[in-house]
């Protein structure tokens, strides 16, 4: 596996860029999202999130297929259409894209975090595609202390009641909702840096890969070294800003805690051996 650097500087020899978000859930992707929007050099189109890829690949996160819409929806070209036109034939994803690369837009981007599950085949597809139109594909990968990630998504879908990642219809207590979340596949395919990380590294160059790490990526030094990466002007007024936090209380549990922790102690040592900054951050 190639050794990539935390946090590399701006490859290939394209000016447009793609940024292709590969992970992780409740890792600060949000986050990234709305500092790349209040740059004029970036447009990510009609949503943060497009389901493309996962939807058509991963038999686990079918549920993100778009029925055909109605003939209003059709008529009115809405999200729900354009997500279903992209998920129908493949090429429209890519030509739409590259449609909104104008002006002093150079850059765009799908961040859709369950793309961490994608393979290394539809990864090179993706990238080899965007060459073909002249665009440079950039990975996008955003990690954090697993317990904390695993947690944090527990509560968050607890409190919108949404079940469709893991955790069982109508359930409302945490700690049941943790213990039976963590060794689900939903919860791996979220929390296995170290596999898509080993398919990352194994299709994008080294010099297109971002890999920040949550729990200091609002510190100025790193949002210098992510505009830089991307190729947009600092802005540290968003070191204060945070999106998407999770409003609900989250419970300390030190011994299922320790259970999970020992369950994902792979990706532990993965991460601290690659970024051994996570040796400090990841307590």
């Amino acid at each position: 596996m190639p050794i990539a650097k935390l946090m590399s500087t701006r490859g290939g020899s394209s000016d447009r860029v793609f940024i292709l978000g590969l992970g992780f859930q409740k890792c600060g992707t949000s986050w990234i999202y709305d500092y790349l929007k209040q740059s004029r050099y970036f447009d990510g189109g009609f949503d943060k999130e497009y389901h493309i890829w996962d939807a058509i690949d991963v038999p686990l996160l079918k549920y993100n297929l778009e029925d055909k819409p109605g003939f209003l929806g059709r008529a009115l070209e809405s999200k729900r259409m354009k997500r279903y036109n992209m998920q129908s034939n493949e090429n429209a994803y890519f030509e739409y894209f590259n449609s909104l690369y104008r002006g002093d837009v150079s850059i765009t981007g799908d961040i859709t975090p369950s793309y961490s599950a994608l393979s290394k085949t539809r990864m090179a597809s993706i990238i080899n595609n965007f060459q073909d139109k002249d665009v440079s594909c950039k990975a996008l990968l955003l990690i954090r202390d697993p317990i904390d990630r695993i947690k944090s998504a527990v509560r968050y879908n607890l409190d919108r009641r949404y079940f469709k990642e893991g955790i069982n219809v109508g359930e409302t207590n945490f700690r049941r909702a943790l213990e039976g979340y963590y060794t689900t596949d939903h919860c791996k395919i979220r929390t296995r840096y170290d596999h898509t990380l080993n398919n990352v590294y194994a299709t994008f160059d080294p010099n297109d890969v971002y890999v920040g790490v949550y729990e200091n990526m609002f510190e100025k030094d790193q949002v210098t070294k992510m505009s830089e990466f991307f190729g947009i002007d600092e802005n540290f007024e968003f070191t204060k800003v945070r999106v998407n936090k999770t409003k609900s209380k989250v419970e300390n549990m030190p011994k299922l805690e320790s259970k999970i922790k020992e369950y994902y102690l792979e990706v532990y040592e993965y991460c601290n051996d690659l970024f051994p900054v996570t040796r400090e951050l990841w307590k």
